[in-house]
């Protein structure tokens, strides 16, 4: 009987070009996303140890701890107790949203970005201002309050999209929630850069003023203050 093959000997066969330069996590991630969608690896896979994997890469061991970061957000890994990190199914959701988080933000990026953001969040401000009920500033005022409350700028970014994110599922389109939620990478990446210094208490008080233009009822006052607030990273644009 032929012996069944491990995910460390589907690493070890895999001409896998080691990454020349450390540090670069959105290029690991998508050498294990390549290895999924080959097949190499597939569902319930354990990844090899830590040290192996890391090795196999040429990345130092904070890079792969990132990378696997990134992989489990999306849904590809989970890591469990005693087990190690094991290959989730990747449908093409996480496909297409590992593809976009390697976007570098640019001047035309930020710009292709923003204009997708205006479409999706300005388009629906009528019907969003029209749904959302006390549960629901409630949340979005939790989720202001996490921005403010962490001095991690990663973090930061992760309340900024969650917001966001929350106001355009108020349109109840499971469709246009799932596209947005796909970008969400590359623009967590640009909510990052207009944090720090004064840029986080700037941009806390923007979503404030966005949620008190929310309850009133105005969608003018809501649709302006949106534009106003995507238009304000523009001038960090260029500094990563």
């Amino acid at each position: 009987m032929a012996e069944k093959s491990t995910p460390r000997d589907k690493l070890a066969s895999l001409p896998v070009a080691p990454l020349q330069q450390r540090g670069h996590t959105d290029h690991m991630v998508s050498s294990i996303m390549k290895m999924i969608e080959q097949g190499i690896l597939k569902e319930g896979d354990v990844l090899p140890a830590e040290r192996e994997l890391a090795q196999q890469f040429n990345v130092g061991r904070n890079t792969l701890r990132e990378a696997i970061k990134v992989l489990e957000i999306y849904g590809v890994v989970d890591r469990a107790p005693r087990h190690g990190t094991v290959i989730k199914q990747a449908n093409i959701d996480h496909i297409v949203g590992i593809a976009f988080a390697g976007m570098q933000i640019t001047p035309t990026v930020f710009e292709d970005i923003q204009g997708y953001r205006r479409l999706i969040e300005m388009g629906v401000a009528p019907h969003v201002v029209a749904r959302a009920a006390d549960d629901d500033y409630a949340r979005l005022e939790t989720l202001i309050g996490n921005m403010a409350g962490t001095s991690d700028l990663r973090e930061q970014a992760h309340w900024d999209f969650e917001f966001h994110l929350y106001l355009v599922s108020l349109e109840g389109n499971s469709v246009l929630t799932r596209s947005y939620r796909v970008l969400a990478e590359p623009m967590k990446r640009l909510m990052e850069l207009g944090k720090g210094s004064r840029g986080t208490e700037v941009a806390v008080n923007q979503h404030r003023h966005i949620l008190e233009a929310l309850r009133t009822g105005d969608v003018g006052a809501y649709s302006s203050l949106l534009s106003e607030h995507m238009e304000f990273g523009r001038r960090f644009v260029g500094e990563s």
